[in-house]
């Protein structure tokens, strides 16, 4: 039976089977890659995608309360990202059942100012296509099919309002350590807006940019799944043993660095408080 468990949570529009599907077969065998499957699309085809990360948060949460029976970790890639770090926030501070890593990938760190702009889900749809095509993650034979563009448009348009409408609420810190991945030409998370991860957990921060734009994780991803596998091989033997909390707003040796980019690595601010006074929203 595999030590680690991955809980995988896909991006905006993405069947978790089909973007994390061939993940097994390239990891080692101690850890099992577990798929979530977000409603509206996959196994859950049927089912109303929904519109907010707290609700997408406690939809999911069951079914990985459900499978955790040995240490796990979590990855999740853009919107998945925001989806994970939720997950991991709830499981620990919520049900007593603390992650050992937490990875997220193709996203900035959610405490920090939105960028100007128009919401993406309020696109027309022309230029809601053509924004799909900016970000270069629906296979052109998808945006030149109305039939099968007027299938994936109301589930991405769902993912995209989850994704522009979600507010970081602050809260306790994670106490697992915390992975951060970028694209070193990604318009959409860029990566000098990762390293404020690390004020996000009480325990060690890395940023490691990869090649490539927002989608790197499907153009190439063996880099990402070495680094996940050496994050986890050998398992952790305890996530309490992982982590650590304190009182004050600054967590004792916690880091940012970057691997593969030439932006000098940041800290950012401390947005600890105490568990008492959080309650996630939704």
């Amino acid at each position: 039976m595999a030590r680690t468990l991955l809980f995988c949570l896909p991006y905006a529009g993405g069947s978790a089977m089909r973007v994390y599907g061939r993940w097994q077969r390239e990891l080692p065998e101690p850890i099992e890659v577990v798929p979530v499957e977000l409603a509206g699309r996959g196994a859950r085809i049927a089912e109303t995608p929904l519109t907010d990360v707290p609700a997408i948060t406690a939809d999911v949460l069951g079914t990985l309360l459900d499978r955790i029976d040995r240490p796990y970790a979590i990855f999740g890639h853009s919107l998945g990202a925001l989806v994970a770090y939720e997950l991991t926030r709830r499981l620990e501070h919520l049900h007593g059942r603390p992650a050992t890593h937490l990875f997220v990938s193709g996203h900035r760190a959610p405490q920090l100012p939105r960028p100007p702009g128009q919401y993406d889900y309020r696109l027309p749809d022309a230029a809601f296509r053509e924004r799909l095509r900016e970000l270069a993650g629906t296979p052109e034979e998808v945006l030149v099919h109305e039939e099968l563009l007027d299938l994936v448009i109301p589930i991405l348009r769902a993912d995209f309002e989850a994704a522009d409408t979600y507010r970081w609420r602050p809260g306790p810190r994670i106490s697992c350590p915390l992975t951060v991945y970028g694209g070193a030409d990604d318009p959409e998370a860029p990566p000098d807006t990762l390293p404020a991860w690390s004020a996000l957990t009480s325990d060690r921060c890395e940023v490691r940019v990869l090649p490539g734009q927002h989608f790197f994780l499907d153009d190439d991803p063996a880099a990402l799944l070495k680094g996940i596998a050496a994050d986890l091989e050998p398992a952790p033997t305890g996530a309490a043993e992982n982590g650590r909390t304190s009182s004050c707003g600054c967590a004792p040796g916690s880091t940012t660095r970057s691997i593969g980019s030439t932006w000098p690595p940041g800290t950012g601010k401390c947005v600890h408080s105490s568990p008492s006074s959080w309650r996630p929203a939704g």
